[in-house]
């Protein structure tokens, strides 16, 4: 009898705990104070904003393992809405984006946490094109992961046989669970991107647009980019949603 209390009080944990892995809220924006979820955009027809294959109801994917990869929407919006919004409420950062027009081109982007039963890789990647009218088209790239052991398999062995749990749970709270890890890349992702924006139509923190008009933009200092994952496991999941 009481192996059958525990037994179900174990089941009972499990499925609460896998149900939770599949609720996950994508929360992806540039990380301001106080930044809104939804905000005023303003109409911009001298500047195009292209994001390519965009789905607005899926901005990233989850693999659990145990079940069907998930398409996750982003409560802030998708990523071209995202675009127009930081040029409207922060325009004074792009000047010569809004003086002069130009186009934004963003040719992939793809947030995903993928389980492997025993790790899990939770990745961005971000690629772009931006062209200021006068001034030359210039690439933007980026890519980020996180490599961990939160995964659901870990979380069922732990359930099951209790003692992992003591590891499992502290690792969890370092190593933040898929949702953390999505929505961290995914503000990262961002943030590198309006700042390469920022610093090619000439914000400087203080200069007024009449100062900067003729001022050639800043070419940010490249930085070593990660080597991307050629799992073609991986591939074909992103290619099946």
């Amino acid at each position: 009898m009481c192996f059958r209390v525990h037994f179900y009080s174990i089941s009972i944990l499990l499925v609460s705990f896998l149900g939770m892995g599949c609720g996950i809220s994508l929360r992806v924006y540039r990380p301001f104070p106080s930044e809104k979820s939804f905000d005023f955009v303003k109409k911009m027809d001298h500047i195009q904003i292209q994001v390519k294959d965009e789905n607005r109801m899926k901005m990233g994917v989850y693999d659990g393992y145990f079940f069907q990869p998930e398409g996750l929407p982003n409560e802030y919006g998708p990523l071209s809405y995202l675009i127009r919004k930081e040029l409207s409420i922060r325009g004074e950062r792009f000047p010569l984006l809004l003086d002069r027009g130009g186009k934004i081109f963003v040719e992939e982007f793809q947030l995903a946490s993928v389980d492997r039963c025993s790790k899990n890789l939770t990745f961005v990647r971000l690629k772009a094109r931006i062209q200021i009218v006068g001034y030359a088209e210039e690439e933007f790239s980026f890519y980020d992961e996180i490599n961990s052991h939160v995964t659901n398999c870990y979380l069922t062995g732990s359930l099951v046989t209790v003692v992992p749990l003591i590891w499992y749970v502290p690792y969890n709270g370092f190593r933040g669970n898929r949702e953390d890890q999505l929505n961290q890349l995914g503000r990262n992702s961002l943030s590198e991107f309006f700042s390469k924006l920022e610093s090619l139509s000439g914000y400087n923190g203080r200069l007024p647009l009449e100062d900067m008009k003729e001022t050639l933009p800043i070419k940010p200092k490249q930085s070593p980019t990660r080597q991307e994952p050629v799992d073609p496991k991986l591939k074909e999941i992103l290619e099946s949603l």
